[in-house]
């Protein structure tokens, strides 16, 4: 019983480093993940704006276009 004890302590000292690496690996790889989504669903928030903008541009100027070739007397 001892024996297995010690192996087993043994074991859990040696690869303690690699968990602990392993830990700190996938914490770092989670981390970035969360912070890759915030960035794209920022970029999409600014896109889906832009749309909007451009969309309002793209009606003033039809408008304003109407405007000049029909003038009203």
């Amino acid at each position: 019983m001892d024996f297995l004890l010690a192996f087993v302590l043994t074991g859990l000292v040696a690869s303690s480093g690699w968990i602990v690496w392993g830990l700190a690996r996938g914490w770092a790889r989670t981390r970035d993940r969360r912070h890759q989504l915030r960035l794209a669903r920022a970029r999409s928030a600014a896109e889906v704006r832009r749309a909007e903008v451009r969309e309002i541009e793209l009606a003033n100027e039809t408008y304003q276009d109407f405007v000049r070739r029909h003038p009203e007397t």
